[in-house]
């Protein structure tokens, strides 16, 4: 199955804010992202998943809208799924990171993967999360059954929007690239990362 993950677009959080599910407005039109992506986009999908995060719901929606409805209605329901969120950074979330105090941040930084930020996550929590939505829409996977089955047909594409901290998940396992080195490669605002799984 070809799997498309897009980032949710820019936000008007602050620069050096920590942020994950505090939600901030749009810093542009949700319009601009997606007439600058949808060209990376196929022309046609299967099936469309969304984090629950408004952020990311407001560009899947815009993405919907540029799609041709009347070509194939039934495929332009738009699902969400909780385990695509961003990472919960607890105590933290929605805070610059100037103001959270060193001596919680200097450790977790030394190893962000294991270490879990004050009532928030770790890395390894949301890789978790994550790999059991891969594990749904796998080949056999419990849910790709389930669509097949409704959809009396095959699933071979799927388009997912998301953050950050998902898509390098994915991206990590999908590539076996080690989930330290997670944070190397961009995935910019409004980015197409295409994969087979």
């Amino acid at each position: 199955m070809d799997l498309y993950l897009i980032r949710h677009p820019e936000t008007s959080a602050p620069k050096g804010t920590c942020y994950g599910r505090t939600d901030f407005s749009l810093k542009y039109p949700v319009e601009d992202t997606a007439d600058s992506t949808f060209s990376y986009l196929p022309p046609n999908f299967d099936n469309f998943v969304s984090s629950p995060a408004p952020r990311a719901m407001k560009l899947a929606k815009a993405f919907l809208n540029k799609y041709d409805l009347n070509q194939n209605p039934t495929n332009f329901q738009l699902n969400t799924d909780e385990r695509l969120l961003e990472m919960d950074f607890g105590d933290w979330d929605g805070k610059l990171w100037e103001e959270i105090p060193r001596k919680e941040t200097i450790p977790w930084m030394k190893d962000f993967v294991n270490a879990r930020t004050p009532n928030g996550e770790a890395f390894t929590d949301l890789i978790r999360r994550v790999d059991l939505f891969l594990e749904d829409w796998k080949e056999n996977g419990i849910l790709k059954q389930k669509w097949e089955k409704e959809h009396q047909q095959k699933l071979n594409t799927m388009i997912v929007v998301c953050h950050s901290g998902p898509i390098r998940a994915v991206l990590c396992r999908i590539h076996n690239i080690p989930y330290e080195e997670a944070f190397k490669s961009p995935v910019d605002f409004g980015s197409v990362h295409q994969v087979k799984l």
